[in-house]
């Protein structure tokens, strides 16, 4: 340490005494090193990565400075405290974890977020439960998000032209001079291309670019995001409004192609609520019921009591059907259209009808919801029927948008996409500066975007990738991920929370809003700018804001920031207009061609996590297809067009088309193709993402962007490859083949016999009892009518306990590794059947098969009721594998952690161990997290509180169908669900005696349209 330290130590502490953070050792030396190493814009060692960083040296930079310092944007900036959730200790400790609040945004919207935080190494993300937007839950992508911070393809440097440059040299370019010299002095040429967001601070920023450039064009777009629930409510209401659900107070839900149980920007929210009505505690219990019209079977249609199947462009007819049959129900305020579906399914009418009464029985009580896919006709007739059966002020609010740009409040409206392509077909667009995104890659074909961006005189772009917009521009700056960044945002209600960076930029790169700062001239860093905003937004004295400031980065939200409701009158008149302007692309009889739908994948979303590996190997919910997309169709399609899974079909649509593998899934509209946006990248350094899928954003025409007609669909000819591409699906088989894993039944029977599931628990006599001699015993209850099937405790459950990917190859040889999965099974006729979903994961058997047959006695029985892996016992035999009826157990083929890159190592939980090669894997009840609690509990001299200890799929559920606990403490939620006379075990006849139970699934049918299919 040289001479000196102990006075230099003194002084340190005499200079820093009060202080609430530590520093770390180095830095109270003023060692040499560690000075340089602060002198930098990002002295937390983001360069040295590229030449390869130690993990060692990778801690002593960040533990150098526990609060994070200089983490942000543009210059060299003081220390910036990040407080944590839920207290602030004094020091970070090595192997404690500390939880920090921060929001996510995607199209434009927050959900609020929990990071776990390993000395500065953040390693799981969860919701915060005081957000409106989470609630505590996190979806899959907000999960997922953290291995896309230590991505190695990320982008780490500024380029102009393909070469290596500087910021300075990038600010110098967006310098008020030079922008002038390309757009203009007022900036009539110069169009900012945005993702949607609601950020204020975005939106001051913008605001002084207009100062600057009175004349300047901002773009706002998005490959998923639509403009006809605003167009509808502009329609209806007369002005720009969006609609805000309480799901808690609705007794009949009708969903019209929305599934909002799954996605969305407050789909966890949602699914919160609607899982409230639907838990029963005991048979005399109310439920809520949910009818769901639909093409594309999703979680929320599978979730559905009555479901009826039609294409997309026949939502529309079905939506004006209810609107009439409600008028005749005595839905005041409903105007019948005279419309008729085009379904030829019989039942249509009868369905309809049914459904109409129930919401008209139901007025004040029940929620119609329109789907972002939907023209603006079917949003109208659901502001509609809300209004007729007196739902507004009840179980639905109207705020004004939220969105900057979007018109409400007398604001500016933003330009769309299709305005800059026209100005840059019509050569007045002189410089184009785009923020996210990847519009090259995602913008309509017949846009024809790539090339019309080339041929603009100044492009700049700012993204995490250097994809297919990021390599065309002239100017490309590499960007922060959220968990590195300052900013601010709102949810879908408007409740404004706060973006605080967990570590110091992996790779160096900023912000949106410091090229925003860039282009306004705005001076300062971007914690500065983002504390000076708030203290005027506040309005506070320092002390006052200081207090302010704390308690909005502690709790992840700033209170009272929600949008309050507004009063809105609604037009009847407006619906016929809509109706009458509908897009041609969507009309028109069935004898146009079939109908082609562009779906939201539900791994990588529109493709921006298509480089996600934990994402892309994630099965889909519905079709557990994963690592690909697929052209889906129904039974009867199929066999109409005489093709078989794995197929590979040409897709034709106005003379553009793309090859892409068939699939065939039951409840799928008939006459109807639809295939997940987001795949097929070639070219690029998105390694994980290239040549997975097929990229249909080729065929996507601008005017019909969700649904079209007039596909033309046949066997993809020889010459232009393969003729057939077999498909890594994690679940080929749709029945039970005669067991019965999933017990259902409807809510009259469970009311006429509750202990219908009782023949499922019957427990076999037995000469042996196992010793459990722990206070606590622990236990599962899994309550399948809430589970949607979202997959959301798949990847909690990969992040939390180090599981890896295996890639397309190894699914195809059934090698995946998830600790749980998520079973789908059909039942009925397979074009219309019922669908249910099952978590699964090691049943934690007290008589486990798996324990006697293990030779190194690797797999062994705990004192509290845990089936426990010891994995360096474990010599890989599978014996225990081929004796677990449950097939929940995984064997580690190949040692999958070995070529990772040092920053993806990082994202590896501490707590957990990294398996080797050559050992059997299997849920554990996440017993770190249990003997951490029990440590803790231990410390403090107490016994575990009820519920202290949440496994990860149970922290990440929205709809909480998880529990678990101790069945020996009586207070705890998991023994009222071993309670429940609905409870059962899986395979019961084994007398396994798992510690997983599952209540039976309980729907909840409309008596007047007869029994639903039963599923066991």
């Amino acid at each position: 340490m040289g001479e000196g330290w102990r006075e230099r130590w003194e002084a340190w502490a005499a200079r820093h005494e009060g202080r609430e953070y530590w520093r770390g050792l180095d830095e109270l030396l003023d060692e040499p090193e560690f000075t340089a190493a602060l002198a930098r814009e990002f002295p937390a060692g983001a360069d040295e990565l590229r030449g390869g960083l130690s993990r060692r040296e990778f801690v002593k930079l960040l533990g150098a400075s526990m609060a994070l310092a200089g983490v942000s944007g543009c210059v060299s900036r003081p220390t910036e405290r990040i407080l944590t959730y839920v207290s602030r200790p004094p020091e970070v400790t090595p192997g404690t974890a500390n939880h920090y609040a921060t929001s996510m945004a995607m199209d434009g919207y927050a959900t609020g977020l929990l990071v776990e935080s390993h000395v500065g190494r953040p390693t799981k993300v969860e919701g915060n439960p005081d957000h409106p937007a989470s609630l505590g839950a996190a979806g899959v992508y907000h999960q997922a998000s953290v291995l896309e911070l230590y991505d190695p393809h990320r982008a780490r440097e500024v380029r102009r032209g393909g070469k290596a440059t500087s910021w300075d040299a990038f600010a110098a370019a967006l310098a008020p001079a030079a922008l002038a010299r390309q757009a203009g002095a007022r900036g009539a040429g110069l169009h900012l291309l945005l993702e949607p967001t609601a950020s204020p601070m975005a939106g001051e920023l913008l605001s002084r670019v207009r100062e600057r450039y009175p004349d300047v064009h901002v773009h706002f777009d998005a490959p998923l995001a639509s403009d006809a629930p605003l167009d509808a409510a502009r329609a209806v209401f007369g002005r720009a409004v969006q609609p805000v659900y309480d799901f808690r107070r609705a007794d009949v839900v009708l969903a019209l192609d929305a599934n909002f149980l799954a996605a969305g920007p407050f789909f966890l929210r949602y699914a919160r609520q609607f899982a409230e009505r639907r838990r029963l505690r005991a048979p005399d219990d109310s439920m809520n019921r949910l009818y769901v019209v639909e093409g594309v079977l999703s979680e929320t249609g599978a979730s559905a009591d009555h479901r009826l199947r039609g294409r997309t462009r026949e939502v529309r007819d079905v939506a004006a059907m209810v609107h009439a049959a409600a008028a005749s129900s005595g839905a005041a305020g409903a105007a019948g259209t005279g419309a008729r579906p085009a379904t030829d399914a019989g039942k249509s009418s009868e369905w309809v009808r049914a459904a109409a009464a129930d919401l008209a029985a139901h007025r004040g009580r029940s929620i119609v919801i329109a789907g972002e896919r939907q023209p603006a006709a079917v949003h109208a007739t659901a502001y509609l029927l809300n209004a007729a059966l007196g739902n507004e002020g009840r179980t639905v609010s109207y705020i004004e948008p939220q969105l900057i740009g979007a018109g409400g409040a007398g604001g500016a409206r933003a330009e769309s996409l299709a305005a800059l392509v026209d100005a840059m077909r019509g050569g007045s667009a002189g410089a184009v500066i785009v923020l996210g995104g990847d519009p090259c890659f995602t913008a309509p074909a017949d846009y024809d975007f790539a090339r019309l961006f080339a041929r603009v005189p100044f492009t700049a772009y700012l993204g995490l990738f250097r994809n297919e917009t990021g390599g065309r521009a002239q100017w490309f700056a590499s960007a922060l991920h959220y968990l590195e960044a300052w900013g601010d945002e709102r949810a879908w209600d408007g409740t404004a929370s706060l973006v605080q960076p967990l570590i110091a930029p992996l790779y160096g790169g900023h912000a949106r809003d410091d090229v925003l700062a860039l282009v306004a001239s705005v001076g300062g860093d971007a914690h500065t700018r983002l504390r000076d905003a708030w203290r005027t937004r506040a309005g506070a004295g320092a002390g006052d804001f200081d207090a302010f400031w704390d308690a909005a980065l502690e709790g992840g939200v700033i209170e009272g920031s929600a949008a309050a409701p507004v009063r809105v009158q609604a037009n009847p008149a407006a619906l016929e207009a809509l109706q009458s302007n509908a897009a041609p692309a969507t009309d028109g009889p069935p004898a146009a061609g079939m109908e082609i739908v562009f779906a939201q994948s539900a791994a990588i979303y529109d493709g921006r996590f298509a480089d996600n590996a934990w994402l892309q190997e994630l099965p889909d919910p519905i079709t557990k297809l994963t690592w690909d997309n697929a052209a889906q169709l129904s039974p009867r399609t199929a066999s109409q067009l005489g093709v078989e899974t794995n197929d590979v079909l040409e897709l034709t649509l106005r003379g553009r088309s793309v090859r892409v593998p068939a699939l065939v899934v039951p409840g799928h509209a008939h006459d109807c193709i639809s295939v997940a946006v987001g795949y097929g990248r070639a070219g690029g350094p998105e390694l994980v993402a290239n040549g997975v899928g097929a990229n249909v954003y080729r065929i996507r025409p601008s005017d019909a962007p969700y649904a079209a007609a007039g596909l033309s669909v046949r066997r993809a000819p020889a010459s232009g490859g393969p003729l057939r591409h077999v498909l890594a699906t994690t679940q080929s088989h749709w029945g039970m083949h005669g067991r019965s894993p999933i017990l259902a039944a409807t809510l009259e029977e469970y009311r006429r016999n509750p202990s219908f599931a009782a023949s499922e628990r019957k427990r076999t006599l037995t000469l042996y009892e196992p010793s459990l001699t722990a206070p606590d015993q622990w236990a599962m209850a899994i309550d399948l009518s809430l589970c949607t099937g979202c997959s959301a405790c798949v990847v909690a459950c990969q992040a939390e306990n180090n599981i890896p990917v295996v890639g397309r190859e190894g699914v195809l040889h059934s090698r995946e590794m998830h600790w749980i999965r998520i079973d789908r099974y059909f039942s009925g006729a397979p074009d219309d059947p019922a669908t249910a979903v099952q978590p699964m994961l090691c049943q934690q058997c007290e008589k486990a098969p798996c324990e006697y047959v293990c030779p190194v006695g690797a797999t062994s029985h705990s004192v509290d009721g845990i089936n426990e892996m010891v994995y360096n016992r474990c010599v890989g035999t599978r014996f225990c594998s081929n004796n677990c009826p449950y097939k929940v157990r995984r064997f580690n083929w190949f040692d999958y952690n070995d070529e990772l890159a040092e920053t993806e190592r990082m994202v590896k939980n501490p707590d957990v161990t990294v398996r080797a090669r050559g050992v059997m894997e299997k849920c554990t009840f996440c017993i770190q997290r249990v003997r951490e609690a029990q440590i803790a509990g231990r410390v403090e001299g107490r016994p575990l509180r009820p519920g202290e200890v949440r496994t990860a799929c149970q922290q990440s559920c929205p709809t909480e169908a998880i529990i678990f606990g101790s069945l020996t403490n009586p207070r705890d939620e998991v023994v009222r669900r071993w309670a429940d006379p609905r409870r059962y075990e899986v395979l019961h006849e084994l007398s396994t005696q798992p510690r997983v139970q599952y209540l039976a699934r309980i729907s909840n049918p409309n008596p007047a349209l007869g029994p639903s299919d039963d599923l066991a």
